[in-house]
């Protein structure tokens, strides 16, 4: 018996924040049930000059997971470029025949989704299937992605709200902090509940980064 080779192709998009490793396990699972290659693409917009130790560390950790699940991993600059064009150039290159990308109000794609990125890559597209998997729904992540919570605040310093193992002043905020796997520093998501809510706020090296920030 012979295997007929798939003729689809699958890539994965993937920007500087915390659900990078979901949406390649998505593209790896799908990778596998077509029997098509994998590749992971992330845009970079940064300056050459500019070194981001934690997105390094992203960086790094995606390469790894693409390699195990038997893929490629690509890093592309925009030189001046929408990252809408970036990736369909890429997607050409590779033959691709569907994309995956991840949508977030507040994380996931920030730089990227401000203005019409979603529009620009639909116009973009032609033949190509595009798959946009909602990353914003944190619990379901967290067993994946993060390690097991604990009790923590935080305590604001100056203009800042900074991690801590106890509270300190009028305006400390209880939660639970849930770390990122693989990582030496405080990153991850802090749980707090508000008017009955839970919410969750992304910290960056023991310091909570606001929306838009």
């Amino acid at each position: 018996m012979v295997l007929r080779q798939s003729s689809e192709s699958i890539m994965v998009c993937v920007h500087y924040g915390p659900h990078g490793q979901r949406l390649i396990q998505r593209g790896s699972q799908l990778s596998k049930l077509l029997s098509a290659p994998l590749c992971v693409l992330t845009v970079d917009s940064s300056k050459d000059n500019e070194y981001n130790q934690e997105k390094e560390q992203y960086l790094s950790g995606w390469e790894t997971l693409t390699k195990e699940a038997g893929g490629e991993f690509l890093v592309r600059k925009c030189q001046g470029r929408k990252p809408a064009e970036v990736i369909m150039e890429t997607a050409r290159e590779r033959g691709v025949t569907q994309i995956i990308i991840g949508k977030s109000g507040q994380t996931l794609w920030q730089e990227i989704t401000r203005g019409n990125f979603i529009n620009d890559l639909v116009e973009l597209l032609g033949p190509i299937d595009l798959h946009i998997v909602a990353v914003q729904r944190y619990p379901d992540l967290l067993e994946q992605s993060h390690e097991q919570g604990f009790t923590a605040y935080l305590v604001k310093q100056g203009e800042t709200y900074v991690l801590a193992d106890e509270p300190e002043g009028e305006k400390t905020v209880k939660g639970m902090f849930f770390r990122e796997l693989d990582t030496d520093f405080n990153s991850g998501l802090f749980k707090r509940i508000e008017d009955g809510e839970a919410q969750y706020l992304r910290i960056v090296q023991g310091v909570w980064v606001k929306p838009g920030k």
